[in-house]
């Protein structure tokens, strides 16, 4: 596990959409699952509650996926990829604290069928690529996790 000013990204098995804060893992089934960063949920706040869109749409990257309600944050979660929505963490929609207390573990938020696999995930990062990149855009918008 990497470690940037605070905050925790697992290095192992993981990719980062670092604009938008996201982490996902591909799954052994070819699907993916996905959910905010230690950096994300730091900045979002206690996090109050998560609305995603319904299991069976369809997502395209970068556009919502959900949305965050926090103390002081309403905003979207994008996808990380294109595809359809498989499963929703029903943990989360109960409890959004889950998200601030693990978000590699049991917060995660959703898992998708990739559509567009081969060219999206190119935007992705991976291993020591993605923690410099990560670093960079932390420096960039004076984030931590301190």
């Amino acid at each position: 596990m990497a470690e940037i000013d605070g905050c925790n990204f697992p290095e192992e098995g993981f990719f980062y959409d670092v604009e938008d804060q996201m982490w996902v893992r591909f799954d052994d089934d070819g699907n993916i699952t996905s959910g905010l960063t230690d950096v994300g949920q730091h900045v979002a706040g206690k996090i109050l509650y998560v609305r995603p869109r319904k299991v069976g749409e369809d997502v395209s990257q970068g556009k919502r996926v959900a949305i965050i309600e926090s103390g002081k944050f309403v905003g979207p979660i994008n996808a990380p990829l294109s595809g359809r929505i498989i499963e929703l963490n029903e943990a989360v929609l109960d409890n959004a604290k889950l998200v601030n207390e693990a978000p590699y573990g049991e917060g995660w938020i959703f898992r998708l069928k990739p559509s567009s696999l081969e060219s999206e995930r190119v935007n992705l990062k991976e291993g020591q690529d993605a923690m410099e990149a990560i670093r960079h855009k932390m420096e960039m918008e004076s984030w931590d996790c301190r």
